[in-house]
């Protein structure tokens, strides 16, 4: 019993392994959107490493939990009974725009920039969704969306504050400087 547990798990993995792979990329470049304040708050090199790592893991899980939301929607409301890996295969390659998170660290267009690779993520699910499981756009939006709102929302409850924490405290380690 065991033993087919652990070979099934193998065989999803073998099938997940481009889309986890990218999945922990995006996850990676979204915690380094925010190496500036770790380095500018005096972090230690160990600590921002493990900060960037612990980071990454949990924004990579909030995205696999959005595809496994999408999985159970399409499951569910489209008949598509699809294994796990295949999913993750199929829908992986739509998070390459979250590569390039990692420039939201960018002053003053930070949010701009968020919003587009977020909308564009949105976009390439929805198509992956209409195109590898042959549902209308419609029906792509409405199987989508959830599994999206749950990721984003990971995100900012996560570590929207804990962001927002570390550049209050860094704007208030160089205001007694620039008053000098």
């Amino acid at each position: 019993m065991i033993e087919q547990a652990l070979d099934q798990l193998a065989r999803w993995l073998m099938q997940a392994d481009a889309g986890l792979g990218l999945v922990a990329l995006v996850g990676l470049s979204m915690s380094l959107s925010h190496l500036f304040a770790l380095v500018a708050n005096r972090l230690t090199p160990r600590q921002v490493v493990s900060q960037l790592i612990l980071d990454a893991l949990v924004l990579s899980l909030a995205l696999v939990l959005a595809s496994l939301i999408n999985m159970l929607l399409l499951r569910a409301f489209a008949g598509a009974a699809i294994d796990p890996g295949e999913l993750l295969a199929k829908l992986g390659p739509s998070l390459i725009p979250g590569l390039f998170y990692c420039f939201v660290a960018a002053p003053y267009i930070s949010d701009l920039i968020a919003s587009v690779i977020w909308a564009l993520i949105h976009l390439n699910m929805i198509t992956l969704l209409h195109v590898h499981f042959n549902v209308s756009y419609g029906q792509a939006l409405v199987l989508a969306t959830p599994g999206f709102v749950v990721a984003l929302l990971l995100v900012v409850a996560v570590f929207h504050q804990g962001w927002q924490r570390a550049y209050r405290q860094l704007a208030s380690t160089l205001a007694p400087t620039a008053e000098s």
